[in-house]
């Protein structure tokens, strides 16, 4: 059986020098693309004019005369790109895709330019405004997604949300994850009240009494409440979430989706879903410390269904942003509630618990993703895993920083000695640059994801979204990395900016190479899987400050589209 495949290459080369069409099936195309910019992300082949596309996979890259001689049948359809831009489909370094229901269905409580809400009045009404929709009725609370305290001037309190209702339970998510904001009820759905402790790596913030919760919610105090309590209970309206979720991420060119921290039933949800033919693009699930007995059975590096349970996640501190990451030189502005002086606070106060979730890590061959946004964080991060490198070895790319927003440069130096893979967070120069400005000073707000020094290490680097913080816009990503321009127009580390190829890099290539998958996906070769979006412009070539205005048209899983913009 082996002369089988030389014997037919020496006739297609035949057929084709004789002017003949190709008759093995073998090299005939379901699809060609051309008419438009192919940006590959190949080095090798940077652009093309044609590429095909043959059960789900790339069959050949080049120019338009040798695609069609080689690859077009009868069946084949060519589809004319019109001038727009084709290229890989997006690999999001780390979000929460099991959100992104809530975000899509609850009510938008996010900012200019993602959404309307400039005052605390504006929360109130589009909370109201959710209520008395038919989507309130898939949920047991009142629920919205991403007030921004750092725009509004503090959080919402139970007796802002008291006024949209004092029956119902109601919660206001804050737009880092890392907080949020309950009514009355809801405080007494949770079970908080004057008399509740606050949970180890969580703050339930007080009144004036220094006993009564004001409603508002830190960390292990709002995450699991937040997590389970807004999801629905009915297994249609866990669908309809899921399904929401999927059709968001799809229509901002996501081929590969992950949900960044899962708790209790999550991934037995995703199982279930996947199995059901809910999942229509991969979809990669990292379990939280407290549940990694699932990793046993479940952890895979092959997906079924297009789900996989990935590996575990580790949270050592908070947000940036909301002042509960842990840092090593305290807050020129303190949070509520706290003195001159506050630094954060770790999420796991011991480092030997923290080294023992990395040795098992690495014992099982688990990837596992270390949340660490402060320099503090960062530290104790290392320290655990110094000696567990010392006894597995360096293991590149097994250990995944995520966002390490306050990294110092010497633990930049440190990255790639310990085999850490970044996962950064530069879209916080866009939305949050000004604030930082003000909460860690100049200096260090311009240090923030520090993304031309990673890369000058050697290492490659993701550039996520963490969505539903703000919106799952690739776009917007790759422009905040390319830019790094605040809200008010500032530059925030300009010494930090990036090309347009290398931020594109960081959602396709690199976000490949993150999660184990780059032989498959990530660029347009032939051999690898046709995943595509079709995007209005080409961030090639369209001025860098216009890179957030593109938006995606198609979007391709495995030569299919399943999603396109309607006109």
């Amino acid at each position: 059986m082996h002369f089988v495949r030389p014997f037919f290459l020496v006739v297609a080369f035949a057929l084709l020098a004789s002017g003949c069409k190709p008759t093995d099936p073998a090299i005939l195309a379901d699809a060609i693309y051309v008419g438009g910019p192919i940006v590959t992300i190949n080095d090798a082949q940077p652009n093309a004019e044609a590429l095909a596309v043959k059960d789900g996979k790339i069959l050949a890259v080049g120019s338009k005369a040798n695609l069609e001689k080689a690859h077009k049948g009868q069946a084949t359809t060519v589809v004319d790109l019109a001038g727009k831009t084709l290229m890989p489909g997006f690999v999001d370094g780390h979000a929460h895709g099991q959100q992104f229901g809530m975000q899509a269905i609850g009510a938008n409580l996010l900012a200019p330019p993602d959404g309307t809400v400039n005052t605390i009045d504006d929360v109130v009404a589009k909370l109201i405004a959710f209520r008395d929709s038919p989507d309130a009725k898939l949920s047991s609370w009142v629920f919205g997604t991403g007030y921004d305290d750092s725009l509004l001037g503090r959080h919402p309190t139970r007796q802002d949300l008291d006024k949209v209702s004092t029956t119902q339970p109601v919660m206001a998510a804050h737009i880092s994850g890392h907080f949020a904001s309950v009514n009355t009820p809801g405080l007494k759905l949770i079970g908080y009240d004057a008399n509740t402790p606050n949970p180890e790596g969580g703050v339930i913030r007080r009144e004036a009494d220094g006993k009564t919760p004001n409603g508002v919610l830190e960390e292990l105090a709002a995450i699991p409440h937040m997590l389970t309590g807004l999801a629905p209970k009915e297994a249609a309206g866990k669908d309809l979430f899921l399904k929401r979720g999927l059709e968001l991420a799809k229509s901002y060119g996501y081929t590969t989706l992950n949900e960044g921290r899962m708790f209790g039933a999550m991934h037995d949800e995703m199982v279930d879903a996947a199995k059901r033919g809910l999942v229509d693009i991969d979809f990669t699930g990292w379990m939280d410390y407290t549940g990694r007995t699932a990793l046993e059975t479940g952890f895979s590096r092959t997906y079924t269904n297009n789900y996989r349970l990935a590996g575990l996640k580790v949270t050592l501190d908070g947000s940036p942003q909301g002042r509960t990451a842990w840092v090593t030189v305290p807050y020129l502005i303190p949070p509520d509630g706290q003195k001159p002086g506050y630094k954060g606070y770790p999420a796991i106060p011991d480092t030997k618990q923290v080294q023992a979730y990395l040795d098992e890590a690495y014992t099982k061959g688990w990837p596992v993703k270390v949340h660490a946004n402060g320099d503090a964080a960062i530290d104790q991060f290392f320290e655990a895993l110094r000696p567990v490198v010392a006894k597995h070895g360096v293991k590149p790319g097994l250990a995944i920083l995520i966002h390490g927003q306050f990294i110092r440069p010497d633990q930049v130096a440190q990255l790639k000695e310990l085999g850490v893979f970044p996962s950064m967070f530069p879209m916080h120069t866009f939305y949050w640059g000004d604030w930082y400005k003000r909460i860690v000073g100049p200096d260090k707000a311009k240090q923030i994801s520090p993304m031309r020094s990673i890369l000058n290490t050697g290492l490659h680097a993701t550039s996520h979204t963490d969505a539903p913080v703000a919106l799952p816009n690739m776009m917007q990503v790759v422009w905040a990395t390319v830019n790094r321009t605040s809200r008010s127009g500032a530059e925030i580390g300009p010494d930090e900016r990036v090309t347009p190829l290398e931020a594109l890099k960081m959602i396709t290539l690199w976000g490949a190479e993150q999660f184990g998958e780059v032989d498959s996906k990530g660029s347009l070769e032939p051999g690898k899987r046709a995943d595509m979006v079709v995007l209005s412009d080409n961030p090639l070539t369209i001025d860098p400050m216009k890179i957030n205005g593109i938006v995606v048209l198609e979007t391709i899983k495995d030569g299919k589209t399943v999603y396109r913009r309607q006109p």
